[in-house]
């Protein structure tokens, strides 16, 4: 195993023969929140001040009703409010909502709001929705929800735009608006909105639309071929992709200990089960149990959980939880986090599942951060 001081060495030569010479000073790092949220909601304000001092540059809650494993799932909105006023300088970002349970008015004074509470740190995260929040509760999102995103994200930033001299009126496939206005400004005019995209058609929107991207369950292999999807979408719109924070939400776990990085991968592999599409496109071969979509997502998970999830972890190829994830000692978490950067990730969005979580947030500040920062 190489030392801490040759791999940077060897990182450092990679980078030069891989990039130009330039360095990643430029990349983010941001942790996840990840539900079940811790309980009482107020110890969150440890978390995120946390996050915060350690020296991440985001931290980014998902917005849940429901969340898999069943836990704790209070409103992200009101907690991303209240941390407004417990931080002062780390990004928040919703990592994401859905354009179903909310009318893009409500969302839009919504997210000013919190806006202005943390002076300009909000990044915006939507995508078209999932079944696991939206089905038990029967609200209606089959009907083109990629078409209602894109109209969702155009009525939001017009609103912010308005003022009662400068009404909107509004006819589309899925909004009205009649001498609409907002009274509440967002700092950031617009705030930035990040899609989360894990199919060709929204992540060409993502690049033609979006100030960010945010895939899921991706390796290097195929973040290099999506990645790509999403420049496409860009130039269609006459935009670059070095304008679009390209992002990635990925399991992250250090330890000098092999036998408990190994019993943490059943995390990985679980979420990989449910989308196998993208394992496929990594080039391995899965034989799922007959009757299993390829394309299941998380709607097979609902009223399952946990314990379906683990089921179908078992007919993963064990090796995946290597590529789909960033584990391992610290030098191997740079190596792997310095490929990702390669294949084009601007901006980490962690989901820190330890095995002491508090330890990583030390290592990623101490080491990691600093390392890739040239600090």
């Amino acid at each position: 195993m190489r030392s801490f001081a040759k791999l940077s060495i060897y990182l450092y030569l990679n980078r030069i023969t891989c990039q130009g010479g330039k360095m990643n000073e430029n990349v983010k790092f941001g942790m996840m929140i990840a539900y079940p949220l811790p309980h009482p909601v107020q110890k969150i304000y440890r978390v995120g001040r946390r996050i915060e001092e350690v020296g991440f540059d985001s931290l980014w809650i998902a917005d849940h009703i429901l969340m898999l494993p069943v836990g704790y799932t209070p409103d992200t909105w009101s907690i991303l409010g209240a941390l407004s006023v417990k931080t002062e300088k780390i990004k928040m970002g919703v990592g994401v909502s859905d354009v179903h349970r909310r009318h893009p008015a409500i969302l839009a004074q919504t997210a000013a709001t919190v806006d202005q509470l943390s002076n300009g740190r909000l990044i915006l995260g939507l995508g078209p929705g999932e079944a696991m929040n939206l089905d038990p509760f029967s609200i209606d999102w089959k009907k083109k929800p990629v078409s209602k995103l894109v109209e969702f994200i155009d009525v939001m930033r017009r609103l912010w735009g308005s003022d009662p001299s400068n009404t909107i009126d509004y006819g589309g496939e899925f909004y009205t608006l009649k001498r609409a206005c907002l009274d509440v400004k967002p700092i950031q005019m617009p705030i930035p909105i990040y899609i989360g995209a894990n199919g060709p058609r929204t992540r060409r929107i993502a690049g033609e639309i979006a100030d960010g991207w945010i895939p899921w369950n991706e390796c290097p292999k195929t973040y290099e071929k999506h990645v790509r999807e999403v420049e496409e979408g860009a130039k269609k719109a006459s935009r670059s992709i070095k304008d679009i924070d390209t992002c990635l939400q990925i399991y992250t776990a250090i330890s000098d200990d092999e036998e408990e990085i190994e019993q943490l991968k059943v995390y990985p592999l679980g979420t990989i089960a449910s989308n196998i599409e993208k394992l496929l496109e990594a080039g391995y071969k899965v034989d799922l149990p007959e009757g299993v979509e390829k394309d299941f997502g998380f709607k097979v998970l609902i009223g399952e959980g946990e314990e379906k999830m683990m089921e179908l972890a078992q007919y993963i190829p064990e090796d995946a939880a290597d590529d789909f994830s960033i584990m391992g000692n610290v030098n191997e978490v740079i190596e792997k986090i310095d490929r990702f950067i390669r294949f084009g990730v601007k901006h980490f969005q962690l989901i820190n599942i330890g095995p002491d979580a508090r330890e990583v947030q030390k290592i990623y500040g101490e080491k990691i951060i600093p390392y890739f920062k040239g600090e």
